[in-house]
């Protein structure tokens, strides 16, 4: 139990690189596997965590999307649900959470005042703030709602829960919890840091553990803020190697943007308002400039093309600049500092002559035809693969006389179960979730949920397939009981 980590840090008490792999040979030689490690120094540290503002739309469906797997659109249909109102039995239909759409963090001094009252009641006097830190709003923000909380702090998401569907008590929850934490007591954390030597090679330790909860005891916190709890230790003890890792860490480029991320970055730049983030992430699926897989955006061929077309033809507006300023501009006409006439004078002229240019010179841009490797078995030509507004597709070269198209599936190299002539092929449903079918459908109607592994059942002789939940998968029959060992 009292194994750490420590990291290299540098050789005679100087922080020092591991550039390549002779620099880290020349430190493992100084090292000696069955002598001791001194700790030469630790530090101990309070810190305190303050508790995070309550929701904005962009801060909500970040947060939901971690916590809670939600989607964007679902998190603002959920919401709206529940800002229109629920009915609560004899209590009647009463909405639950202020404004979805807002990029303040402001409240009330009635909410302040209802969520005081709840802290003491339920966490005790020693977690409620006496005077809680205030938020500052971004700069762009326009504030011209509260931040997005419940509308009574008295009503706890346990007491109106048998009132509210699965999705809706859980969105609830998350913004019933966060707007309570943000007026309480700041977490506070014991922070030790350890530096352990030998032979003038110093290796570097961190731990933290909390002292005192705080507001997370409402708001609870993701993993990754979970303790690192090291063992008591001080100046002057000896400690004993247990194993010498020289691993080589590459740096790895920038990850997709998943829809929360993408979110956050719009809003980093000031592109949007809270009102245009789900439509701006629905707009780009619908036209297919963008695909979701692993939770991750990729760009299409389509995507990238028309991303190439516009950089070249329109610059200023495709400049992440562009946006961000043209509403700051639009704010101060609203403001009445600039006139509406010279800020679109300002935008249209050059914007006029870059569609000129663009007629002018952009050509209508065709997508080549790939072969397909096989023949329309309808007239005999050769089967391409052309892009659709859906993706790609095969459609035979021969068209219009010929109409003859197909879908492009995966082969799982699986015999139909069902009328074993056909392979068994992966498909997609209308909400993008992954099926199996016989190839030769309509002919053949067999499909499945759970993928069949092409081997029968050894009690009844049906097809098994490969169940799969978040943490395992089973192979299991399609028709009994019979079951194998779990994999992880």
């Amino acid at each position: 139990k009292n194994v750490f980590d420590a990291n290299f840090y540098g050789i005679n008490k100087k922080k020092t690189k591991l550039p390549d792999n002779e620099a880290v040979k020349n430190v493992m030689n100084k090292l000696d596997e069955n002598a001791d490690f001194d700790v030469t120094k630790v530090v101990k540290k309070e810190r305190k965590r303050n508790p995070y503002a309550p929701f904005t739309t962009s801060s909500l469906q970040q947060e939901a999307a971690g916590k809670l797997n939600f989607r964007t659109r679902k998190t603002m249909m959920v919401a709206q649900q529940l800002y229109e109102g629920i009915s609560l039995g004899k209590g009647g239909t009463t909405g639950l959470i202020t404004y979805m759409r807002t990029d303040s963090t402001r409240l009330s001094n009635t909410a302040k005042q209802e969520a005081h009252e709840v802290i003491l009641s339920e966490f005790g006097e020693e977690y409620a703030a006496t005077n809680p830190k205030k938020q500052k709003n971004s700069q762009s923000a326009q504030d011209a709602h509260e931040a997005i909380r419940a509308t009574s702090a008295m009503r706890k998401p346990s007491d109106i829960k048998q009132y509210l569907s699965k999705d809706q008590y859980k969105l609830y929850s998350l913004i019933w919890s966060r707007f309570v934490a943000s007026q309480m007591k700041p977490a506070i954390y014991d922070t030790v840091r350890v530096d352990i030597e030998q032979n003038d090679v110093r290796f570097r330790a961190n731990g933290s553990q909390i002292k005192f909860k705080g507001y997370q005891l409402a708001y609870a916190e993701t993993k990754k803020d979970k303790d690192n709890i090291l063992p008591d230790l001080a100046e002057g003890d000896k400690i004993k190697l247990k194993s010498i890792e020289p691993n080589q860490h590459f740096t790895q480029p920038p990850a997709r943007y998943s829809e929360a991320t993408l979110i956050k970055t719009l809003e980093e730049n000031g592109v949007g308002r809270p009102s245009t983030y789900a439509p701006t992430l629905e707009t780009i699926q619908r036209r297919y400039y963008v695909t979701l897989a692993n939770k991750r955006f990729e760009p299409t061929e389509l995507g990238s093309i028309v991303n190439t077309i516009i950089g070249e033809f329109f610059p200023n507006i495709v400049d992440v600049n562009f946006t961000a300023d043209m509403e700051k501009d639009l704010d101060a006409v609203e403001e009445g500092t600039k006139e509406w006439v010279e800020v679109i004078d300002q935008f249209y002229k050059p914007f006029k002559e870059e569609v000129t240019t663009a007629e002018k010179e952009l050509e209508e841009v065709e997508i080549e035809d790939e072969p397909a490797g096989f023949d329309c078995e309808k007239c005999g030509s050769p089967m391409v693969i052309k892009m659709g507004r859906y993706g790609k597709f095969y459609a035979c070269s021969n068209f219009p006389d010929c109409r003859n198209t197909k879908p492009i599936v995966k082969k799982i190299g699986v015999t139909c179960p069902v009328c074993e002539k056909g392979e068994v092929v992966e498909r997609k449903s209308k909400k993008k979730r992954i099926f199996y079918g016989c190839e030769n459908y309509p002919e053949c109607e067999f499909t499945s949920w759970d993928k069949p592994i092409g081997r029968d059942c050894p009690k009844c002789e049906h097809y098994l397939v490969q169940k799969k939940t978040k943490k395992q998968s089973q192979v299991i029959c399609s028709n009994c009981d019979y079951k194998e060992e779990p994999q992880k």
